[in-house]
């Protein structure tokens, strides 16, 4: 399915806002993507959270943890005037892709990730409209502004989904 307008990468600890007709894509293994929404101004963005928490102290890179990175990310939105009670919000990836036998870190990053994204949106009054996280297999998506489907490609599979509301 082809839209009308260029697909913008989203790279890891990175946050974008496009709208319609662009599309924003990016890739995901233990790191998690929080997809945000907005139908009516037919708006969307990706955060690509590298890291559920951030460490105690001064936070550099705000990209790289789930929190923070929402807090960007609704910050780009209410500047154009996108209230947080307009969104849809989605959740991807997080999958267990190292098999590091007895490393509970390793083997706890995706998950963890998930998790605090889940409490991020939370927090800020979002609810999950969707969501496709864990298991050991790495996903793109991409986000389509025109009308806010999301192409999933998990491994070998490829769907679309058009869940908005």
């Amino acid at each position: 399915m082809d839209h009308n307008g260029h697909t913008f990468p989203v790279g890891v600890a990175e946050w974008k806002l496009t709208e319609s007709p662009h599309a924003l894509r990016t890739t995901l293994g233990s790191c998690t993507g929080i997809v945000l929404y907005a139908p009516e101004q037919k708006m969307g963005g990706i955060a690509h959270i590298l890291l559920g928490d951030p460490p105690p102290g001064r936070i550099i890179h705000r990209g790289k943890y789930a929190r923070t990175a929402l807090e960007g990310l609704l910050a780009d939105f209410q500047k154009q005037g996108i209230a947080p009670s307009s969104l849809r919000a989605r959740l991807y990836g997080g999958a267990s892709l190292f098999e590091v036998e007895n490393s509970s870190f390793f083997n706890k990053i995706g998950p963890g990730n998930v998790e605090a994204a889940r409490q991020a949106l939370q927090s800020a009054g979002l609810r999950i409209i969707h969501e496709d996280t864990g298991g050991n297999v790495g996903r793109t998506i991409t986000l389509f502004t025109d009308d806010g489907r999301l192409l999933l490609r998990a491994g070998s599979k490829e769907q679309f989904i058009y869940k908005v509301n």
